[in-house]
Order: C-alpha cells, then structure tokens, then sequence
C-alpha cells in the first residue's frame, strides 16, 4: 500500500465536520482559502470576507496536532522512499484522527488499521513489547503531537463501542513514567479537576487515556495556548510565556468567570502536584462547532517531574516574572491579578493540595515509584508555603520535558 501513496501534498482541504471549511495550499508559503463566511476553522480566524490567509507557516489551528519529536521521525522514515513527508504530507495523513473537529481531505487513501480492545492492551503479556506492534500498525493514523512516544487507536464502531484512545509507552530514561502519569491524573480526578479517564496495564509497560473531544457523541473544536497565543510550532514556542497570559487569553476567549476558575485550578492544580512541564502544548481551550459554549479543556499530559534528576526544577512558564515553582502567596497574586474575580483561591489551593495529599495517601500506585509519594508531599508543602522562598531562576540546560 504505502508504494501507492502519492509522493508529496500540495492541497488540502479543511472541514469542520461534514462542512467545508476551505482549502489550504503550500505553495511559495501557505494560504488558506475559506469558503464559508459564517465558520471559520479557528477561535483566532476571521473568514467574514472570504480574502485568503497567507503565511510563511502553516497556521497554528492546522499545525497544533503535528506530531513532534520521535513519532515525527518514525512517520518519517517509513515513507521515505514514498514520499516527501512535511507539515502538509502530515496533515492530510490526519484525516478526521486529530484532537479537536477539523478533518482534512486530501489525495490519501489509507485503509483502516483494523481493531486493538482496551482490554488486550491492559492485559498484555508477551515477551514480545506491545508498544511496538501498535506502532507499526497505527502509525499512518498517529498524527499527536508531543515528543513523548504515543500511539492514537480510533474508536470500534461495534455495537459495544470503544471510545478514542491514546496509547503511551514506558521510557527507559524516565523509570515508570506509566506510573507516574497515572497517579498524577487519578490525583486530578481525585480533587475533582474532571480529566479524561486513565488507565494503567496489568505490566506498567502502557498508560492509556481516553480522548476528551467527544462530547455527547459530537466532536468539538479544541486549540491549544500555542495556538490561542499565535505561537509558532516551534518546538520551543511553547516555552514562552507566562500563566499570568494563559490565564487573561482564557478571559479573552471565553468571556466566562467559570473557565476562568477552571484555568486557575488547572494551573495552580500542576504547580502543586510538581509539574515542570506544563506549557502552552498541555492547556486548551474546546469549543461546541456553533460556538455557542467556550469552555477549558480537561487537564491532561501532567507528570511529577521534580523526582527525575535529568530534568531541571523549574517550572514550563514564568509566574511572577520568573520559572520557580510558586509559593502559596504567588498563586494568590495570579488570581487577583486576573481581570474576573476568581472565588476565594485560598479555598481553591487549601481543597487542592488536601486532595493531593488524600489521594497519595490511599493510592496503591504511587508506592510502586520509589520516592514518588514523598517527592510529591514535599512540591505540595513547598507551594503551600506562606512564607515566600522562592530564589531566582537560572536557565538550566538539562531537559524541560519527559
């Protein structure tokens, strides 16, 4: 099959649903076409005039689902002797399989992967690694972004249908991410942060977790902040900036008090649990396709980063001017500073970082790490601080991210 893929994609065409959006071509630079006045295919589009979108890059809202990193690479050097794969080989190879409502219809043609159940993922215990095997058979369908390995398989179709997944593997560099990841997210679940359902193989060798744009059957819009903030793809544009910014452009966009509160839990949420990674990329917002209903996107992507001695221990973006991790007085100034009033986040951070600490208390999970639970107990007492203990940032030049 892969022999008959077409050798490069010059034009795709953009739908959100079953609706035609435009057209995006990659000539001397890209421009998108829109067709419908009335809908455009981002929160930060305007298509009112119909007047074609020229850009040196591929507009965010397209490019935001590219995958990065390693599964960039593989995708890659599978169809090297096909095809020219670039950012627009890669979108059209999304098809209707990335995060958010816009499909993409192009010259590819590719037969459905066939069926992988949850439960011989969860399962799994040949000597054989899984994680391979669904790589090999998914990849044309594995269109995600981030640098960590991960695999998307679609839903079933079956009478007992099987939701979205996104299949991650274990790192030999980072001892049992899986884990980790886990615990980070039933901890969210636990203080009540609603993020998509998490599951953890029998062999610790997986973490699934299950889509989160699907809602009531219908596939809302989803951007990210590197999108909502006009930020490049670059790998490091996602760097850049400030939770102070995240959280005014959820105001700006949402014009709603309640995301605004939901922004601020999810923030103050990964400062407490001690993720370092929490950029642009792991915060969004989603959206009903009428626009009607602009809200935050579950949290997702989060991990104890602080237990790993390759990464530095800073955060992903400034607060208060610079990258380390807050103190409980410099949570407080981010919710006054916001331009609606977040209810008593005094409150807010008491109920987190409680929540934290019960589910570590009670988790199974967590022991399996060593460490994991006293690195974890001692993010949340060092936030909690009312004291501020907090020294200036130096870059580090060990990896930010997992």
């Amino acid at each position: 099959m892969r022999q008959h893929l077409p050798p490069r994609i010059q034009s795709v065409d953009i739908y959100g649903g079953d609706q035609r959006l435009g057209v995006l071509t990659q000539g001397a630079h890209f421009t998108f076409q829109p067709s419908d006045p009335k809908r455009s295919p981002s929160l930060t589009m305007s298509t009112t005039d119909l007047a074609p979108i020229n850009a040196g890059a591929m507009p965010a809202v397209f490019s935001q689902n590219l995958p990065e990193g390693f599964n960039r690479r593989f995708i890659a050097e599978r169809l090297a002797r096909y095809a020219r794969v670039n950012d627009m080989y890669l979108l059209a190879l999304q098809r209707d399989q990335g995060i958010g409502w816009l499909n993409f219809d192009s010259d590819l043609v590719i037969p459905p992967a066939g069926h992988t159940s949850l439960t011989d993922i969860l399962t799994y215990s040949s000597a054989e690694p899984l994680f391979p095997q669904l790589l090999e058979k998914y990849y044309l369908s594995n269109l995600l972004s981030g640098v960590q390995p991960k695999v998307s398989l679609p839903s079933t179709g079956r009478s007992v249908e099987q939701p979205d997944l996104i299949v991650k593997c274990a790192d030999p560099e980072f001892e049992l991410l899986t884990v980790n990841e886990y615990v980070c997210m039933q901890a969210a679940a636990y203080c009540g942060l609603a993020p998509p359902k998490t599951y953890l193989s029998d062999s610790r060798e997986t973490f699934v977790v299950e889509r989160f744009d699907r809602l009531g059957g219908e596939r809302w819009g989803f951007e990210d902040f590197t999108t909502l903030m006009r930020r490049s793809n670059d790998p490091d544009a996602k760097y850049l900036g400030s939770y102070e910014s995240v959280l005014r452009a959820t105001v700006l966009y949402s014009q709603d008090n309640a995301a605004a509160e939901a922004m601020y839990q999810q923030i103050a949420f990964n400062c407490l649990i001690g993720n370092g990674d929490a950029h642009l990329k792991n915060f969004g917002l989603q959206y009903a396709p009428d626009r009607s209903s602009i809200q935050v996107a579950p949290p997702f992507d989060i991990t104890h980063t602080l237990i790993y001695p390759t990464l530095d221990n800073a955060m992903a973006l400034k607060m208060s001017g610079d990258k380390a991790f807050p103190d409980q007085p410099t949570l407080l100034r981010l919710a006054a500073g916001c331009e609606v009033r977040i209810r008593e986040p005094d409150k807010v951070l008491e109920r987190l970082a409680s929540g934290i600490l019960e589910y570590c208390e009670n988790s199974d999970e967590i022991d399996e790490q060593a460490g994991l639970k006293q690195s974890i107990s001692r993010s949340v007492d060092h936030v909690m601080a009312r004291r501020p203990t907090r020294t200036p940032f130096r870059h580090s030049k060990r990896r930010k991210h997992p």
